[in-house]
């Protein structure tokens, strides 16, 4: 008998072995795997009349490929960021919430102005107000971004904190007037989705790249705005509430993107869909303006109480 049992243990550690020599491979191995995965999808979706026995077999070995890059992300993403925290200038990004808004700041401007740019020519080449509507969005963002970096630098002149604290909880209320603005563009795009059945295009496989780049950017707005709401720094936190809006807009692009891709054209329901969608986010960017407003209005009266 107990020979038997020490028999079954050592066959359970062999099995844990075998397991481990399966998934647990080499990072060239696995790099290789993923490329071969890939392209037998694309030779599944691709091929008009493809071999069922390649593509039964490609959906296999995808998803083991699959099983084993995700068993193996943890190990990766510990030595990333062990090396990024090796860096000096990383090390600072990752460790200083404040640089790390900043550089967002500096990045969000840089891009919505250049998007607006190209938005607002495109429109006018085209005469198309869904363009002009879009071009106008991304210039409030733009207006906005700048002002949150304007008065970020205005901020660190005040060397009395009261002053300091006081002038970011102002420029926190003036980003959530900016945002009824924004909310007012916004809505001018709902209605085009709505009444013209306008939408946002992706060619080929980059609406599964946009669809992952959406849900990131909507896990790390609500992330960043419970943080920095912890950290009271109004500017920081009106940075974020502001990434979050533009994050909503984003989950909105991507839904009208995908009914046009596999909708089957069915413009009622694409429609009654981007109205409801639409709406939400409106209320939504609505709510965050109020709710901005409504915090630096109660913040600012009990400064003023506390100082009589």
């Amino acid at each position: 008998m107990l020979e038997t049992m020490k028999k079954q243990k050592i066959d359970w550690g062999k099995f844990w072995r075998i397991t481990q020599g399966c998934f647990l491979l080499h990072w060239l191995l696995t790099i290789l795997f993923v490329i071969l995965s890939a392209l037998l999808l694309l030779y599944a979706f691709c091929t008009e009349a493809p071999n069922p026995i390649i593509v039964y077999f490609g959906y296999a070995f995808s998803a083991y490929t699959l099983t084993v890059v995700v068993i193996k992300c943890p190990g990766i993403f510990k030595r990333i960021k062990r090396g990024l925290y090796a860096n000096h200038y990383s090390a600072r990004y990752l460790s200083e919430p404040e640089l790390r808004a900043n550089i967002s700041l500096h990045a969000g401007f840089a891009i919505n102005v250049l998007y607006a740019v190209f938005k607002l020519g495109m429109g006018i080449y085209f005469r198309s107000l869904w363009l002009g509507a879009v071009a106008i969005y991304y210039m409030i963002l733009s207006i906005m971004r700048f002002g949150l970096l304007h008065r970020q630098r205005i901020t660190g002149r005040y060397e009395d904190k009261e002053l300091q604290y006081r002038f970011a909880l102002r420029s926190y209320r003036f980003t959530g007037k900016l945002m009824f603005i924004l909310n007012i563009a916004v809505s001018g795009m709902v209605v085009q989705m709505i009444w013209q059945n306008k939408s946002y295009e992706y060619p080929g496989f980059m609406i599964y790249a946009m669809a992952a780049y959406a849900f990131y950017c909507m896990g790390i707005a609500i992330k960043n705005m419970i943080k920095y709401r912890k950290l009271d720094k109004p500017i920081l936190s009106a940075a974020k509430m502001l990434s979050a809006s533009c994050a909503m807009i984003s989950i909105l692009a991507l839904q009208t993107a995908m009914l046009t891709q596999f909708g089957g054209g069915d413009i009622d329901y694409a429609r009654l869909m981007n109205g409801l969608t639409g709406s939400a986010v409106c209320l939504g960017i609505l709510g965050m303006a109020v709710w901005m407003v409504r915090k630096a209005n109660r913040e600012l009266k009990k400064k003023e109480t506390e100082n009589g």
